[in-house]
């Protein structure tokens, strides 16, 4: 039993490692196209749940000692002293990995592994030809690809005309363990602890005058710096910022998956958190399939049915977010303030919303 990957990421690396776990056969294929190669990964982190992070564990993808912890998390209104939300526990809020130690580690692991075949295929003209192929199911993570552009054209877009930059500070050595979200009136500016000395930054520009101003953008991340005796700040990486939701999942034996099929805004950090709760429903599937000796393309409908609104809900959730925080602080609307100073102490508000970043949305 063999199951086709499309595109060389980082989905499709966690993907290949939970199916040779299972016995399955991978051929991953991706293109040889510049578009196609990663890029902005130098400085890019990935925050994750508890609940990602044990699964990602269990099936030996990554290993907690490689990732750092984070306490507690405070949330800032622009020019505010003092966090109007603030989540402090006992365990771990959440962690944070870099996506290349990441990346790397995995790409060690499978080249060892005889299960995986990883091919180059330069033209686009290949793909078509996957579909004569006995492959049970052909995943998708890739958008740049003849397959997605055939089957999966249909989708719901927001471009929300703002770029994310993100870099590395090199700080002298504190107690580093507070991750800090501040709602600035450019955008939503993220200091994300990776370790003693250093600090990922992740700053989402909606003002259109700061855009491609590095060197005032620097210096901004800089004036919201509250903690950090800074050495240097690493070279800026940018990316667009879109909602992106697929409008459907699969086609026959075709799936569509990662971020070929969600992208979120980057605001709560929650992009491959939903990647994380796909690929634990799909392993599910798959083993519940193995267990009957049925085929594998019959899970694809049903992967469907248990994804797509709990999707949907977790991604509108992040957009209004954004939307509420953006007009927040254009319309300097002071009446939300008594709204938080109540939820700061409602213990059952915090359960839930920590609950919600850790699992997403459950029906």
């Amino acid at each position: 039993m063999t199951i086709c990957l499309i595109g060389k990421n980082l989905t499709s690396l966690v993907l290949s490692k939970i199916f040779v776990n299972k016995g399955i056969n991978v051929d991953l294929y991706y293109s040889n196209n510049k578009i196609n190669k990663m890029k902005s990964t130098l400085s890019r982190t990935i925050g994750l749940s508890n609940d990602s992070v044990n699964f990602l564990e269990s099936y030996k993808i990554l290993n907690k000692k490689d990732c750092w912890n984070i306490k507690q998390i405070k949330l800032y209104k622009e020019n505010e002293p003092d966090s109007f939300l603030n989540f402090k526990t006992d365990k771990n809020s959440f962690s944070i990995i870099s996506y290349n130690v990441l990346n790397e580690s995995l790409e060690t692991k499978l080249k060892k592994n005889k299960r995986i075949k990883i091919k180059k295929r330069k033209y686009e003209g290949f793909y078509p030809k996957l579909l004569k192929r006995n492959y049970e199911i052909i995943i998708i993570t890739d958008t740049n690809n003849f397959l997605f552009k055939k089957y999966f054209s249909k989708q719901f877009k927001k471009n929300y005309n703002s770029t994310a930059y993100t870099t590395i500070i090199n700080h002298s050595k504190i107690q580093n363990n507070i991750a800090e979200q501040y709602f600035t009136r450019f955008g939503p500016l993220a200091f994300l602890p990776i370790s003693n000395n250093q600090t990922s930054v992740v700053f989402s520009i909606f003002d259109k005058d700061l855009i491609k101003n590095k060197l005032k953008i620097k210096n901004i991340i800089e004036q919201y710096n509250r903690h950090y005796q800074i050495k240097n700040i690493s070279t800026l990486q940018e990316f667009p910022i879109n909602l992106f939701l697929s409008r459907n999942y699969f086609y026959k034996n075709i799936l569509s998956f990662g971020d070929a099929l969600h992208k979120v805004h980057p605001l709560a950090g929650q992009g491959f958190n939903m990647t994380v709760r796909d690929t634990k429903i799909l392993s599910d599937l798959i083993d519940k399939n193995l267990a009957l000796g049925l085929n594998l393309d019959t899970i694809l409908e049903k992967f469907e049915i248990e994804r797509k609104n709990p999707n949907f809900i977790f991604a509108m959730g992040i957009d209004f977010l954004h939307e509420f925080f953006k007009a927040t602080n254009k319309y300097n609307l002071k009446n939300v303030d008594y709204l938080f100073k109540f939820l700061n102490k409602n213990t059952f508000f915090k359960k839930k919303i920590e609950k919600f970043a850790d699992k997403g949305f459950i029906f």
